[in-house]
C-alpha cells in the first residue's frame, strides 16, 4: 500500500535556556513529516537533541522517498535513528487509527505544578515557591538538575533545602549520568528516608546498570538515558522509568503499556512542537489515570508564542 511521504524543518528557540551536566539546550532544530495513504493523513516529529544526530537524521531523512509503498518504509527505517522510527511509527499509528488525539489536554494548569529550578539560583528560587504555596493549598512537584558545581556546594544546597521544604513540595533529582557511585550513594543515604522525594533520576553512567540497581534498594531511582540506549530495560527494569517517546523508537509500545496500567512510568518532553506534543498530552493523560500517577515533565513555560505549539497539526503543516 502506497505512501506519499514529505517533511519539512523547523527551528526555534526555547524561552529560557535549560542547562544539565551535558549541555544547555536554548535553540531546538528538526523536522515535521507527513504521511499520506488516500484520504488518511499522520504526521510525526523528528526531535534529536544532540548536534551529531540531527546530521544523521538528516541525511536519512533524505534516502526516503516521496512515493513508498508501507512495507519498504518499515524496512527502510529500522536502521535508521530512532526519532525518526519514532516520527514515521507515530504517523502510521495516527494513520490506522491506533492512537485517536482529543481536541483539548487541560495541562496548562497540571504543568504549573511541575518547575525546573534555575540549577544558578537553587536556594532563592525555591523560597520564591514558598512564598507562593503559603498563600494557597497546592503542592509541587520541583525538579532539580544537579552535577554542574561542585559536590560540596550541591550537597550544602540539599541540606538546607531538605531543612525547609514542607510536605507540599516533592522533589526529584536528576543527575544526567555524571555521578559515580561514591557521590550517587552519599545522596541516597541522605535521601532515603525522607517523603518528599520522588527519585533519583540516571545518578549513574548510562552503563552502570548494576550501580543503579543497587541504589534503587535505597531509594527510588528512575532510569532516563539508560533505556534510550538500552531499550530491552524497559520490560527489564522494576524501578521508575522516564520515558520520552520522541526519542523511543515505536511510542506505540508506550501507548500500550499505558493501556493496560502499566506503573511507575513519568512522560518528559525532549522540546518538541505542537506534533510531538499532542503524544505527550495523550500519553501523560493515561499516565495520570494509571496505577502511580504522577505530573508528567513537559516544560510548557519554556516555550515561546509561536504557530508550532498549536494544537492543529494541519496548522502547524501549513505555516512551516
Amino acid at each position: 500500500m502506497n505512501l506519499i511521504f514529505k517533511k519539512k524543518s523547523y527551528s526555534f528557540k526555547l524561552s529560557t535556556k535549560v542547562k544539565n551536566s551535558k549541555t544547555t539546550y536554548l535553540t531546538k532544530l528538526g523536522w515535521i513529516i507527513k504521511l499520506t495513504r488516500n484520504e488518511k493523513i499522520g504526521f510525526g516529529e523528528v526531535s534529536p537533541l544532540q548536534e551529531e544526530d540531527l546530521k544523521k537524521c538528516s541525511k536519512q531523512l533524505n534516502m526516503i522517498p516521496e512515493n513508498v509503498e508501507v512495507f519498504n518504509l518499515s524496512e527502510q527505517i529500522n536502521s535508521f535513528h530512532p526519532c525518526i522510527q519514532s516520527a514515521i511509527n507515530s504517523a502510521l499509528a495516527e494513520i490506522n487509527g491506533k492512537i485517536i488525539f482529543k481536541e483539548n489536554y487541560a495541562f496548562d494548569e497540571i504543568d504549573k505544578t511541575a518547575i525546573l529550578l534555575n540549577s544558578e539560583r537553587v536556594i532563592s528560587e525555591l523560597n520564591e515557591i514558598k512564598k507562593r504555596l503559603s498563600n494557597i493549598r497546592q503542592s509541587v512537584t520541583v525538579k532539580w538538575k544537579v552535577a554542574l558545581r561542585d559536590n560540596h556546594e550541591e550537597e550544602a544546597n540539599l541540606e538546607e533545602i531538605l531543612s525547609q521544604i514542607g510536605n507540599n513540595i516533592k522533589l526529584r533529582i536528576d543527575a544526567n549520568g555524571s555521578w559515580g557511585r561514591k557521590i550517587a550513594n552519599r545522596w541516597a543515604d541522605i535521601l532515603k528516608d525522607n517523603k518528599n522525594i520522588d527519585w533519583l533520576e540516571q545518578p549513574l553512567c548510562v552503563d552502570d546498570i548494576e550501580g543503579m540497581k543497587e541504589l534503587n534498594k535505597k531509594i527510588p531511582i528512575a532510569l532516563d538515558e539508560s533505556l534510550l540506549k538500552f531499550p530491552a530495560l524497559i520490560d527489564e527494569w522494576k524501578g521508575w522509568q522516564i520515558r520520552r517517546p520522541s526519542q523511543e523508537n515505536n511510542p506505540v509500545k508506550l501507548l500500550r503499556e499505558l493501556e493496560n496500567k502499566k506503573a511507575l512510568i513519568s512522560i518528559s518532553t525532549s522540546f518538541e512542537t505542537g506534533i510531538g506534543k499532542r503524544w505527550l498530552y495523550h500519553l501523560s493523560s493515561l499516565q495520570l489515570q494509571g496505577p502511580t500517577p504522577k505530573v508528567p515533565g513537559l516544560a510548557i513555560n519554556n516555550f515561546p508564542n509561536s504557530f508550532l505549539f498549536l494544537n492543529d497539526a494541519n496548522k502547524i503543516w501549513d505555516q512551516l
